[in-house]
């Protein structure tokens, strides 16, 4: 009974650290996500509750106006339209409340089972403090915090249950296949969830391969444990195969075939091996020959299938770190997280943590979750992002570490002469280890999400309220007008608050014409982007002037030095930079262009005048100012114009008479349309003589044209 008190209370407090930032979620009566890709997450989930249980394959709304066939797997989304419909759910509001509620259940439901899992390898002392430690570890925390709706933390739910259904079917003989069934129905959740949910599944592999070469090393028979692997895996192929061939499957299925292929194998090698008296070294070289005859056969049949071009991309997305500069989550490990951090502090005392396990007499669950351990560190070595997958590992190895030292000073000469004080030992070194995940864990109440910490909610909201609405938010069967060029880790943002089509968003599709954009020092080039993408707006933030700014250097192949430098001052921008249309439109406000024209900028957070602001902007055909003039004198165009915010700038336009013609095209008018007024009209100049211009708006929006002779 003290034991089930002691689960529900880390259950509860890991509960109560999830749903602490709903404060800071809950904005206007509005559920703002936090991260990029819960937005997103949560527009299918939209979708899938109007048309359960179908969900979106195809999106118009991205990489418009081509559109984009998803890559994401369903689960996710389906298991929260499943509980909106199933809890009665019928707004948009509604719906959103249900989708910001399910990370803190799951990643709670998480802590319970990473308690059962420990409890399994290493006793209810382990379980308890692993679970307590896993409650509030700050990676895991960050990652199931209300209004995080990322299917990342379903992915380490079910991870984490079928690691524990593993290692029962592994210690216990009654009911093992029927454990071993039950991963094999998680293996499956764990593909419909996660298109890389390939590498996890050879994570087992890895382990049945280790674990038979032990045993023949031993003498003894593997059949029982690789019976256990093969029903696993076997359960998990029967129940992908009604959508084995659908591209976000067919990465997990293979690999799962191909482990089951191995797996058989071994079963049919290890008893060979027993019967002849073989010996045992030669078995993992028979294995690696077989797994590359498997991979030569990929290839063979890649080019109707495309399993050898699946396994390449895969190894260069978790391995290449082609992603590393351009994706802050990529990055590896070394370069996000820093020795002294509680970060840092933690995965030192985990990687200690490996001593209680570094014996000879390690039992084959206790191996399992070693070989998992390790395996899933390699891939955060790689990128930070499996951290959050890392953080259930870390959390027992944490509590290894603390029974492994309490241990060590309990034994020692010095505990013998100390008793009074060796009472207090244990106690303190707890707290040691629980300290800073708790001070970190607490900065949690004060988290806001992005959108509204960088200032984007607001003039989202603006603009789908100042701009024609477009077709087919829910409705496939209609085409959207037109699209909003942005930067890919923003369009998400754009696409769920504006409800309008985006370019780019957080799938990198469309990212290099972006880039390509707002790198063009040509407006003609930019502008003949922005109608290839029939995009009528784009939108910048101060942000993109800096480490947005490198990233997009690199997705157009140049050196991001020739835009940016950081030094001990800041950020130091080039004369090159200060050409591009980025430059131009956020900096200067579309000073001297023609079809490009800021309609909308954010209020900045507080008085720092290096806070995040966000502008809008909106291509027009331009007026034409147009006429003779009788010197060679320059004509000059100036406008006096005022933002929504209250600031004021002049746009100036400079035309030279050819012939005795002269000609400008202008992209403001004289009219206050938006959240930026003009403030009287242009005063058009030429040498010593002036006329006062009006412009219109339907001439700015269709190309009319202004007669001004001198």
């Amino acid at each position: 009974m003290r034991e089930l008190a002691g689960v529900f209370a880390v259950f509860l407090l890991g509960l109560l650290l999830r749903i602490a930032p709903l404060r800071g979620a809950l904005v206007g009566g509005d559920v703002l996500f936090y991260g990029s890709d819960s937005f997103y997450h949560m527009r299918r989930v939209l979708y899938t509750v109007d048309h359960f249980p179908h969900t979106l394959w195809f999106d118009s709304y991205i990489d418009y106006p081509k559109g984009f066939e998803l890559m994401w797997p369903p689960l996710f989304d389906q298991l929260i339209a499943g509980v909106a419909l199933l809890f009665g759910a019928e707004s948009q509001k509604q719906i959103e409340i249900v989708g910001a509620i399910m990370p803190p259940i799951l990643g709670s439901l998480t802590v319970v089972a990473l308690y059962f899992l420990a409890r399994e390898l290493f006793g209810r002392r382990a379980g308890l403090l692993s679970a307590l430690f896993l409650a509030i570890n700050p990676q895991h925390v960050s990652a199931t915090i209300f209004a995080r709706s990322d299917h990342h933390v379903f992915e380490t739910f079910l991870l984490v249950n079928i690691v524990l259904f593993l290692a029962i079917a592994l210690n216990r003989r009654e009911k093992r296949l029927w454990f071993a069934a039950a991963a094999g129905v998680l293996m499956a959740a764990l593909a419909y969830t996660w298109i890389g949910a390939a590498a996890y599944l050879g994570i087992f592999l890895v382990y049945v391969a280790i674990q038979a070469t032990l045993d023949l090393r031993r003498r003894v028979s593997s059949k029982d444990d690789l019976m256990v692997f093969l029903i696993a895996f076997g359960v998990a192929l029967v129940l992908m195969l009604p959508f084995w061939k659908e591209t976000w499957l067919l990465p997990s299925f293979f690999a799962a075939f191909g482990i089951f292929l191995v797996i058989s194998a071994m079963l049919a090698l290890s008893r060979l091996f027993l019967e002849r008296n073989l010996s045992w070294t030669a078995f993992p070289l028979i294995i690696v020959i077989l797994g590359y005859l498997i991979l030569i056969s990929a290839y063979a049949i890649g080019q109707s299938m495309g399993v050898y071009a699946i396994f390449n991309e895969g190894l260069s997305y978790f391995f290449g770190c082609s992603l590393s500069q351009k994706v802050v989550e990529s990055v590896p490990l070394h370069g996000a997280v820093r020795p002294l951090s509680v970060a840092g502090f933690n995965l030192t005392i985990a990687v200690m943590g490996f001593a209680h396990l570094w014996r000879t007499d390690i039992n084959r669950p206790q191996l399992l979750f070693l070989v998992w351990t390790v395996s899933v560190l390699v891939l955060a070595v790689f990128q930070n992002r499996f951290m959050y997958v890392f953080s259930a590992s870390m959390s027992i190895l944490m509590a290894l570490f603390f029974f492994r030292a309490a241990a060590i000073v309990g034994d020692s000469k010095w505990a013998s002469k100390n008793r009074d004080i060796l009472k207090f030992l244990a106690p303190a070194l707890l707290l040691l280890l629980v300290l800073p995940s708790a001070t970190s864990v607490s900065g949690v109440f004060a988290v806001r999400p992005a959108i509204a910490e960088d200032g984007w909610n607001e003039p989202l909201l603006w603009l789908e309220e100042n701009s024609m609405e477009t077709a087919g938010f829910l409705d496939l069967n209609q085409t959207p007008e037109y699209g909003v060029l942005s930067w890919w880790d923003r369009g998400n943002w754009i696409l769920y608050r504006s409800k309008r089509p985006v370019v780019s968003n957080g799938f990198q599709a469309g990212a290099e014409d972006a880039a390509r954009f707002f790198l063009s020092e040509d407006e003609e080039k930019a502008v003949l982007i922005m109608d290839e993408r029939r995009s009528r707006y784009a939108v910048t933030d101060s942000n993109m002037l800096l480490s947005g700014l490198s990233a997009m250097a690199l997705w157009t192949g140049e050196d991001p030095a020739d835009y940016v430098r950081k030094n001990k001052r800041g950020y130091e921008h080039t004369e090159k930079f200060l050409r591009t249309i980025l430059a131009r439109c956020h900096l200067f406000d579309c000073q001297d262009m023609s079809h490009i024209r800021l309609i909308y900028e954010s209020k900045r957070e507080g008085s720092n005048s290096t806070s995040n602001q966000v502008k809008i902007f909106e291509c027009v055909s331009g007026a034409r100012i147009a006429g003779t003039s009788t010197t060679a004198a320059p004509i000059t165009a100036v406008l006096n114009l005022t933002t929504s915010q209250g600031r004021r700038f002049q746009y100036t336009k400079t035309a030279v008479p050819q012939n005795g013609r002269y000609e400008m095209i202008v992209p403001y008018s004289t009219e206050c349309e938006g959240g930026v007024c003009a403030i009287g009209p242009y005063l058009v100049s030429s040498g010593g003589e002036s006329r006062l211009v009006d412009v219109g708006e339907m001439e700015v929006l269709h190309g009319g044209e202004i007669a001004v002779d001198f």
